[in-house]
């Protein structure tokens, strides 16, 4: 008995073919579809965590402004005298940055992030403010003489600020633990005392009742800025000492604007907060402004946001982008400041990107709670 085998023909062979592209065809764009999903999601939490980690980083520090010279007469007292290691600041000829005693200063600038910056103290064991019992001029031959020595401590930095009509302040440090005999603080310039300069330096003369704030063994000048879409940090003090580059430290990435504004407590309606009456020195915001303050004692909260970019690029429908087609808002967005607020996206509108808006109000409990 003679059997014949039959191979498979051309056309099953095509149709075999055609059902498995078929196939492959769909588990490639259920694929894609989830590869999709993943990485929107994946973008989503990760831009959640990066504006959550930023706001929480900024508004760390923002309660804690003002700590260790939360007194009215010292805010706003100018530009601050100060030295390190042999270099003046730039309002004394030298290099270093000039430095304003503020809580929280904001520089704003039409089009661009705004920049914020937080000054505060670590504090000592003195809580008050001492007073000069004698005029004097800051040369290492003549120490502070101030009106008591309790809780002042070697190698602490002090704040001198003059309480005349143009008041002025400078940056000093104790070289050596205060002396009781005659109640004076030495400033020598030494090894471990690198904000004295030898022979007293360019600082001016003060006078009998000018005011001795210690500021404990540190003082913290941190700027919050956006550079090449991340949140960046840069201390000018620390920069001068070598333990932070020039460029400052990338804190958080995927953070794209930065908008503040003062909440201050000067009686003025502007159209930013409701309220029945407008007092000023209440203790209540009367409105929000980017606009610096005439007065820092009237400066009681900061209101900032961030805006974090989900780092999942969309593709153009039809050659145009549409994940984003109006410019992320804030409350600060409409507020009638004096400066521009609302946000600025990077590659500008429409964006095939999405972004999150992160915000929030931090009361300066240190400027509400000041000494005087």
């Amino acid at each position: 008995m003679k059997f014949e085998q039959h191979g498979m023909s051309l056309v099953e062979i095509l149709v075999a073919v055609a059902i498995g592209l078929i196939g492959i065809l769909i588990i490639t764009q259920a694929y894609l579809a989830s590869d999709s999903f993943n990485r929107s999601t994946l973008g989503e939490g990760g831009a959640q965590t990066n504006g959550t980690i930023a706001l929480f980083t900024l508004e760390r520090d923002v309660r804690m402004a003002g700590y260790a010279f939360n007194d009215s007469r010292a805010l706003g007292c100018g530009t601050v005298n100060w030295h390190y290691n042999g270099v003046y600041s730039t309002n004394l000829g030298g290099t270093l940055p000039n430095l304003s005693i503020a809580p929280a200063a904001i520089t704003a600038s039409a089009g661009v992030p705004d920049q914020v910056t937080i000054m505060y103290g670590t504090g000592s064991d003195r809580t008050v403010s001492g007073t000069l019992k004698s005029s004097m001029t800051l040369g290492p031959s003549q120490p502070v003489p101030t009106d008591g020595i309790g809780g002042y401590n070697i190698y602490d930095l002090i704040l001198l600020v003059h309480l005349s009509a143009a008041p002025n302040c400078t940056l000093e440090q104790l070289s050596a633990d205060p002396i009781s005999a005659d109640s004076t603080l030495p400033h020598d310039a030494a090894a471990n005392a690198p904000y004295n300069p030898a022979g007293g330096g360019s600082f001016p003369t003060y006078t009998k009742d000018d005011l001795v704030f210690d500021l404990g063994t540190s003082l913290t000048a941190r700027t919050y800025r956006i550079v090449n879409n991340t949140l960046n940090m840069v201390d000018p003090l620390q920069v001068a000492a070598g333990t932070m580059p020039a460029a400052g430290i990338d804190l958080v990435s995927g953070i794209v604007d930065l908008r503040a504004q003062y909440g201050m407590d000067n009686g003025v309606d502007n159209g930013t907060v409701s309220a029945g009456a407008y007092t000023a020195n209440d203790g209540v915001v009367d409105n929000f402004t980017s606009a610096p303050p005439a007065d820092w004692s009237q400066v009681l909260a900061l209101r900032i946001a961030v805006l974090a970019r989900i780092g999942n690029y969309e593709k153009p429908s039809g050659g145009v982008c549409t994940a984003t087609t109006t410019t992320p808002t804030w409350q600060g967005s409409a507020a009638p400041t004096a400066l521009p607020s609302p946000f600025t996206l990077p590659e500008g509108l429409p964006s095939c990107y999405r972004y999150r808006v992160f915000e929030t109000i931090v009361p300066l409990r240190n400027i509400i709670w000041r000494s005087a």
